[in-house]
């Protein structure tokens, strides 16, 4: 158990706007009122006012020790952003490998960069670890975002600690899967709803498979989230810290999860933001991405005609429709004799509409796309596609750690019910489950019952194409002490996009504040 504080921490949260949050319905279980050992109060003098309830979260402490290691990449980092994704202000980098493999998994390599506002703390920062995803942004990119964006208040003596999973970012990167495979994978046809048409989706799966197994043998098993989860454990031992606050977003929130089961004394403050659940089937999973990429394509329809030159018209998600009808007609061109097809285009769509900030990109690109000129939506994807880009660690993180291998006659059934339900993305979704119908299949345990540590924060949003809101609400329940708020915008990851998320996580993880279960932030 950490030693109590010797003084209180002061925390400002005057840069922090106040947002209109709501709070709905629930029938989520209480937030508990006890873990391990909390401190006692003394009791207050007769007749004085009562004082705050103490936190049921560990503490803020600085560790002097957590920079050791770590090479000034200042300069380098630097080179690799944009300007305008400095947001202004004075980072610093620092660049480590840690060596993980520690649980019985292969050994490697997990990078971790060390991101600052300015010098670190002489006393030593309170290190937050940012974990990220595979087939996303990586956890080194997440904490470039967030040191750029979160409020200076939430920063301010803090250092942030990209953690990339394995197979991406700054880690070894995988890459197993030949360049055209992958883009038989991806520019597949998002409609089809027979075994026949969905031939070849299956051989290319097929291909992924075989070269992946041949190439990465024994480790293939190792990209999965209890792997990740004990090179994460790792990682806090590296950096010498008693107990970790974490913001963990999409996988990396899965991964966070299964870590906070494992090691309940390790844990500090922890930020789930678009938590799956690793419970949910391929179909019902389809179902509710399909339902959420729904919604945040009628934000991005909203958000473009808002705009005085939006490319796609009045109607833009009419607009979309059509282009997709028409490529899947007649593909474009695209170069070394790729064809761009609808499959490509809803590929770019659905990885644009996670993106906010990419939404006027986005527009143009598949406004482009319907003019004849692909290059927009090739654009939009190259970062995945390129060797190391995530795009085969991300399908080992899913068919790892996923049980199902349903039959082309299974998937072709849920695609012709979803397609149904929604023609755009109801049998892209649902094809997801064929991706793995060739890869081994995981002997994992099932995930471990609820968390016996400090209580996570779980923030959900409802049009997250990527972790859509039910999963994230499962989560939260399973994980029993978990406070969930939802967000009721668009996009993969809630924080730092309102004034009422930035809210909510500035009191969880400055304050030790759990929000009121049930909390609801507007768009």
């Amino acid at each position: 158990m950490p030693r109590p504080v010797r003084a209180a921490l002061v925390l400002v949260l005057g840069a922090v706007l106040l947002g209109a949050c709501a709070v709905g319905p629930s029938q989520r279980p209480p937030v508990a009122t006890v873990v391990d050992e909390p401190p006692t109060a003394e009791p207050a003098p007769e007749g004085a006012a009562p004082g705050p309830a103490p936190s049921l979260l560990p503490p803020l402490v600085p560790a002097p020790g957590a920079g050791a290691g770590f090479t000034d990449c200042t300069a380098q980092v630097r080179g690799t952003v944009a300007p305008a994704d400095l947001g202004g202000r004075d980072l610093r980098f620092g660049c480590q490998s840690v060596a993980v493999g520690g649980g019985g998994s292969s050994r490697a390599e997990v990078g971790v960069l060390q991101v600052s506002v300015g010098p670190l703390p002489p006393g030593g920062p309170i290190p937050i670890a940012v974990v990220g995803e595979a087939g996303g942004p990586t956890g080194s990119d997440r904490a470039i975002r967030l040191a750029a964006t979160a409020p200076e208040a939430l920063l301010a003596g803090t250092a942030l600690y990209g953690v990339d999973l394995r197979g991406t970012g700054n880690s070894e990167p995988v890459d197993c899967i030949t360049p055209s495979v992958r883009e038989a994978l991806v520019d597949a046809d998002p409609v089809a709803a027979d075994p026949v048409a969905l031939t070849g989706l299956r051989d290319a799966a097929a291909a992924a498979a075989r070269t992946c197994t041949q190439v990465l043998e024994t480790a293939l098993t190792d990209f999965r989230t209890a792997v990740d989860a004990e090179d994460l454990e790792e990682v806090r031992a590296t950096l010498g810290v008693e107990r970790m606050h974490v913001v963990g977003v999409g996988e990396g929130a899965g991964v966070v999860a299964t870590w906070v089961r494992r090691h309940p004394s390790a844990v500090g403050r922890t930020v789930l933001d678009g938590a799956p659940d690793a419970t949910t089937s391929f179909a019902q999973r389809a179902r509710e991405r399909a339902t959420a990429a729904r919604a945040a394509l009628d934000a991005f329809a909203a958000d473009c005609t808002a705009r005085p030159d939006c490319p796609l018209g009045p109607d833009p998600a009419g607009a979309v429709t059509g282009i997709l009808t028409n490529l899947h007609a007649a593909p474009l061109a695209g170069p070394r004799g790729r064809a761009v097809t609808d499959g490509t285009a809803t590929r770019a769509l659905v990885t644009g509409l996670g993106e906010p900030a990419r939404w006027p990109a986005l527009a143009a690109a598949i406004a482009g796309a319907g003019q004849g000129d692909p290059q927009g939506v090739l654009d939009l994807l190259e970062p995945a596609e390129a060797d190391g880009g995530g795009f085969d660690a991300s399908i080992l993180l899913t068919c790892n750690d996923t049980l199902e291998r349903p039959t082309p006659d299974q998937v072709a059934r849920d695609a012709a019910q979803a397609r149904a339900a929604d023609p755009v993305f109801g049998a892209y979704f649902a094809h997801d489950a064929l991706l793995c119908s060739s890869w081994p299949v995981p002997t994992d345990p099932p995930p471990p019952g609820p968390a016996t540590g400090p209580p996570s924060l779980v923030l959900g949003t409802r049009g997250d194409p990527f972790t859509p809101l039910p999963g994230s609400e499962r989560l939260a329940g399973q994980l029993g002490t978990a406070s969930l708020v939802t967000w009721l915008g668009a996009g993969h990851g809630a924080y730092p996009g309102t004034p009422c998320i930035r809210t909510a996580v500035a009191g969880y993880l400055r304050d030790g504040t759990l929000p009121q279960q049930g909390t609801v932030c507007p768009p």
